[in-house]
């Protein structure tokens, strides 16, 4: 009896186990095909109707710096390596090179006559991924490009990140300078709004 009762404490043990163990494993697998990583941020400052001036940052080589764009929106184009899902699940991210910024119209009219300006990210130094990874193709899984867009706000910080699929970009308010106090009127104007 004593005999039973040890082997099916023990088989408790072992199955008890093995589930934490397999929730730990789909944890890890959630988090890794989940994963995102800032790539950039910028804000844009007006200069007249429809004309910004972009200030963009970036870990990227000849990304960062200041860019006149015309538009109501903004656009960002990476070309972009898919890993496949057992390599992110093992601990390698999508590749990815950002190769143009540009302003655009949410009016396909004005963006077909309206005055375009685009910026090659690239500067001719175009990064050829699938050569790169040519001894590791068994991990790619797609190569394309990758495109997100947003409108122009003032008095936002947008931040561009890296998925595991592409590009996207997510925006918040722009902070308010070291030492700014809100005055009474900031602070209602928050309070009806429901900012923070």
């Amino acid at each position: 009896m004593f005999r039973i009762v040890r082997g099916s404490l023990l088989m408790v043990v072992i199955l008890s186990i093995a589930l934490v163990a397999s929730m730990g494993m789909n944890i890890l697998t959630y988090v890794r095909l989940t994963d995102e990583e800032p790539i950039a941020a910028l804000y844009f400052e007006p200069v007249s109707e429809d004309v910004y001036t972009a200030h963009l940052v970036s870990d990227d080589p000849g990304v960062s710096g200041t860019y006149e764009i015309l538009g109501d929106q903004w656009r960002i184009d990476a070309e972009f390596i898919k890993l496949k899902p057992w390599a992110n699940i093992i601990g390698m991210d999508a590749r990815y090179q950002l190769v143009r910024f540009e302003g655009r119209y949410r009016d396909v009219v004005r963006q077909n006559t309206a005055p375009f300006r685009a910026y090659d990210l690239g500067a001719g130094d175009a990064l050829d991924l699938v050569n790169y990874l040519a001894e590791w193709n068994f991990l790619i899984d797609a190569e394309y490009g990758s495109s997100t867009f947003s409108d122009i706000e003032e008095d936002t910080v947008y931040r561009v990140y890296r998925t595991q699929s592409g590009i996207i970009i997510r925006s918040e308010p722009m902070p308010d300078p070291i030492g700014y106090e809100p005055s009474m009127m900031d602070q209602f104007a928050n309070w009806i709004s429901g900012k923070p």
